[in-house]
């Protein structure tokens, strides 16, 4: 009995303390520790901009960029005490918080340098082709689209009515092809060529779309065939070429 008189009395005369707290420690670590990242997220950003200089100049040399990151990951260790930051003290998750800032800075910084307006690595898009037939009274619409029955594209009136009705041959007629051109930077050219003649250069129209208008009088085969050709300010070149429109097709 009297020992647990005695126990209950050291029990009440115990008295948490808090340990000190040194703020002068705790600043000069937090100030290493945002040091630190800063340092980090630049030396993944010269990385990321010298992976995306090499793959700028080929595609073919991306796994040269893969083999940076590596790098880059692998000379933290040693980038650091030239720097003149203290690791001694890191913890595993400093390290790997670190890690974490330099790879993804490195990817943000590499996959930005593939996009426009750093880089331009896409074919320019030559799509939803249509061509409007002006009678003189009506005008009517008639897409190249891929029609899953045929496995093809073809042309297909968008009102329904059959090409015979539509099509005519006369001076009275006018054929407007059109198409929707886009790029990821700047198009430079966008040209066509009808039933193999020269290319010239398409009128730009509403919503990235360029148009090239004939006389029906002046399609004496009464067929047209046309290729588009569009190339961006980098070089790169999409050609389209369409089947014949006529009234069989």
């Amino acid at each position: 009995m009297a020992k647990k008189k005695r126990k209950d009395k050291e029990e009440q005369e115990y008295e948490f303390k808090p340990p000190e707290f040194d703020e002068k420690e705790f600043l000069l670590k937090e100030l290493r520790d945002t040091k630190t990242v800063l340092l980090t997220v630049g030396y993944a950003g010269l990385f990321g901009i010298l992976a995306g200089v090499i793959t700028g100049v080929d595609d073919r040399l991306a796994p040269i960029g893969f083999a940076l990151v590596l790098a880059g990951l692998v000379s933290l260790k040693y980038i650091y005490p030239l720097l003149k930051i203290d690791v001694s003290e890191f913890q595993k998750k400093n390290w790997a918080g670190n890690i974490a800032w330099f790879f993804f800075t490195f990817l943000a910084v590499w996959v930005l340098s593939f996009n426009y307006p750093f880089a331009d690595h896409a074919d320019p898009s030559v799509t939803d082709l249509t061509v409007w037939v002006d009678n003189g009274t009506t005008v009517t619409a008639i897409d190249y689209k891929y029609v899953d029955s045929l496995g093809r594209e073809v042309w297909v009136v968008r009102s329904g009515e059959s090409l015979e009705s539509v099509l005519g041959w006369s001076s009275s007629y006018t054929y407007n092809m059109t198409a929707k051109i886009s790029d990821n930077g700047k198009l430079s050219t966008v040209r066509i060529s009808v039933n193999g003649g020269a290319f010239t250069d398409m009128t730009p129209e509403a919503d990235h779309r360029f148009g090239e208008a004939v006389n029906g009088g002046d399609i004496p085969s009464q067929s047209i065939v046309f290729e588009i050709r569009a190339t961006d300010e980098v070089g790169h070149e999409t050609v389209k070429t369409v089947s014949a429109l006529t009234a069989s097709a």
